[in-house]
């Protein structure tokens, strides 16, 4: 019974107790975060892309299925707007973030399915089930970690600390992805089950590092305070609790709470941006994997070497335009790594099986110029337009509606996709392709977006939040 009160008085201090003191404590949680934070990046790169792809095909599941399969992970998104009144009730966020972390386990599992000795329809379906209750998870935590590590960063330093944390991430995960597809394709002809249970083994090892890391964070924020103003835990905190919900006040519902959200100004402006964003993205880019195998067979290992060497580049610029971002505003530096991954999708609309090589190098030069600040700018956006108090219940909102969005257009551009490669299209007897038409557009609408960032984004002020990053008891 002793030992049992000691393990519960240990784990309410790690995960309900961890209050900042010092400065010191804000910089080392900043720096578990990034050790946390670039596992979870390397997790979804194992548990998705090629190598779960390469896992399904040899389960008997097929090509067009594992597309669609892939894109749920979108949809898993949804999950997180009937939870808001949960996240609502919750006064701290460290023990929601580290159990969904946990669950990170799942996508362990289902590199250990082909072990089993049961038919492929079940081994499919089992993959199917656990990969889709992980990413349920996964986006269940997703908004309560961005809220924390907001509360850790100083608004002033979120260009340079989101930047370097980027970039310590891109080249773990490019280190890990290159390591990950070299053991994939040893073990392809010998014995697939033992790359499988390898790739399972290293995402064990990074969920573990990603578990510990967050555990060890401090969080920065207050549940119950006595009129001493000392925070309250135990009996004490339960008797504030039960008299909390005793007490009246206005308990909204879901849509009352999405009809304050978009009832702000400044929220609808970080929407529809993210909206925009969304539509751009979802309507060209997932597409152009398979343009680039297939119309333009490029080799897969020119494709990785490739992406590899633009990621040393991306490692490379990225602190320095975090940088840039704190001293001119996310906004602005936004605006123009989003005009780049324009350029990108233009590239890509320009590249044909006689250019390439050369275009496909330029393309990925350009994109990660643009992807060394567009996730950062997209999220300080938020951050600068939406209210402390509320930040936790807009992100919940944002992330799930652009989530489902996302879905919705990536299954609309898949149908003009096929309606296009049917329509046989040619200019002046040069045949043009799909993919070529989905990039214009999805060029032309981030034109739209980079406008609308420069004459309503940039020009809203910005209310300067004091709070993060500050130590206040």
């Amino acid at each position: 019974m002793l030992f049992n009160r000691f393990l519960l008085a240990r784990l309410r201090r790690i995960y309900f107790m961890a209050l900042p003191e010092s400065k010191s404590d804000f910089k080392k949680s900043r720096i578990c975060f990034t050790v946390g934070d670039s596992a979870v990046q390397t997790i979804i790169q194992l548990s998705g892309g090629t190598f779960l792809a390469t896992l399904m095909s040899f389960c008997g599941i097929s090509d067009a299925n594992i597309g669609i399969i892939t894109s749920l992970v979108s949809l898993a998104a949804i999950s997180q707007i009937f939870l808001i009144n949960y996240f609502k009730k919750l006064k701290k966020y460290k023990f929601l973030v580290c159990f969904t972390a946990l669950q990170r386990l799942l996508f362990t599992v289902i590199y250990f399915i082909p072990l089993l000795s049961i038919s492929s329809t079940k081994k499919a379906l089992l993959i199917v089930l656990l990969y889709f209750a992980g990413q349920i998870f996964v986006q269940i935590g997703t908004p309560a970690s961005q809220d924390w590590i907001a509360s850790l960063v100083p608004s002033r330093l979120r260009g340079k600390y989101f930047t370097i944390k980027d970039s310590i991430a891109v080249f773990v995960v490019s280190s890990t992805m290159l390591i990950g597809g070299i053991i994939l394709d040893f073990f392809k002809k010998r014995n697939p089950e033992d790359g499988f249970i390898i790739i399972g083994s290293l995402i064990f090892i990074l969920v573990m590092i990603n578990f510990i890391a967050f555990s060890k964070m401090k969080e920065p924020k207050i549940s119950y305070m006595n009129t001493e103003g000392k925070e309250m835990h135990g009996r004490l905190a339960k008797k504030a609790k039960e008299y909390e919900k005793t007490s009246p006040h206005e308990k909204k519902s879901i849509f009352n709470e999405i009809r304050e959200a978009f009832s702000d100004r400044k929220f609808r402006k970080a929407f529809i941006l993210q909206t925009m964003y969304t539509l751009s993205f979802y309507i060209c880019l997932p597409f152009n994997a398979s343009y680039q195998i297939n119309e333009l067979s490029l080799p897969y290992t020119f494709i990785m070497l490739v992406i590899f060497i633009a990621n040393l580049y991306r490692i490379y610029i990225s602190p320095k335009l975090g940088r840039l971002a704190d001293k001119y505003g996310m906004a602005k530096l936004l605006r123009y790594t989003l005009f780049a991954l324009g350029l990108n999708m233009l590239s890509n609309a320009l590249t044909v099986p006689g250019n390439a090589y050369p275009l496909f190098i330029l393309s990925n030069v350009i994109a990660s110029t643009a992807w060394a600040f567009v996730g950062i700018g997209l999220f300080g956006v938020q951050l600068d337009f939406f209210r402390n108090d509320k930040r936790m219940i807009w992100l919940t909102i944002v992330s799930s509606v652009s989530g489902v969005f996302g879905f919705v257009v990536s299954i609309l551009g898949g149908k003009l996709l096929d309606i296009l490669q049917k329509s046989n299209l040619h200019i002046n007897g040069t045949p043009i392709y799909a993919q070529q038409v989905l990039n214009l557009l999805g060029f032309l609408i981030m034109l739209f977006t980079v406008w609308y960032i420069r004459f309503y984004i940039e020009t809203e002020k910005i209310d300067k939040n004091h709070k993060d990053g500050r130590v206040t008891v």
